[in-house]
């Protein structure tokens, strides 16, 4: 069984514990064995001096870019991945659906397997301070795949050609199934997109 979790945490030795803006991340990439994060968050301030309060920051290592946007601006930056809340949750390779940062806490919440749950926060406990968990079981009942969608993206993932880089080509999946190469990657893109749709949609909620 799967839990949507609802983590709230205190992180003292991180740059989340440090700054004053609301954030929320769009985008998170890993780069375990060079221990950096690459984040894409937006802030809500257009104030550039926040820039060179990130830049004291305790475990960031580099900012990349800045984009304003009307109040708000985009930061793409680099962080430390060792000790990070994302760096645990990587490992764990739960489904983060949502990350944000509010008066200086961080708020994450993800999915995963029931049984691994306490173990994953006990392991967030181990480097912050957790002020507040909950779970709900979750399932995926807004999406409907076909069954041939479901045998595509089940080979995919099993095979690892959802990793990067790939480590299975569309031709011998496709081969598996005996359907083309085509074929295979029209069913792929069409689960892949009810399965984006979902998960954005559920952003709003």
């Amino acid at each position: 069984m799967l839990k949507k979790v609802k983590v709230t945490v205190k992180h003292e030795d991180c740059w989340t514990s440090q700054v004053q803006f609301t954030a929320r991340t769009l985008n998170l990439q890993v780069y375990p064995n060079k221990d950096y994060l690459r984040s894409r968050i937006t802030i809500d301030t257009a104030n550039r001096s926040v820039i060179n309060e990130m830049n004291r920051c305790k475990g960031i290592l580099k900012i990349n870019k800045i984009i304003p946007n009307q109040n708000k601006m985009l930061i793409d930056f680099l962080n430390i991945y060792k000790g990070s809340i994302a760096g645990i949750l990587y490992d764990y390779e739960v489904l983060i659906l949502k990350n944000e940062i509010v008066d200086r806490k961080e708020k994450w919440t993800f999915v995963a397997p029931r049984l691994s749950v306490r173990e994953i926060v006990n392991e967030i406990k181990g480097i912050a301070k957790v002020e507040d968990v909950k779970s709900e079981d979750y399932t995926l009942n807004g999406i409907s795949l076909t069954d041939m969608e479901k045998r595509v993206l089940s080979l995919a993932l099993s095979f690892g050609y959802l990793d990067y880089p790939k480590r299975s080509r569309t031709e011998d999946l496709a081969k598996l199934l005996n359907i083309s190469k085509v074929t295979f990657l029209y069913h792929l893109r069409s689960a892949e997109k009810k399965i984006l749709s979902f998960y954005l949609n559920s952003l709003d909620e």
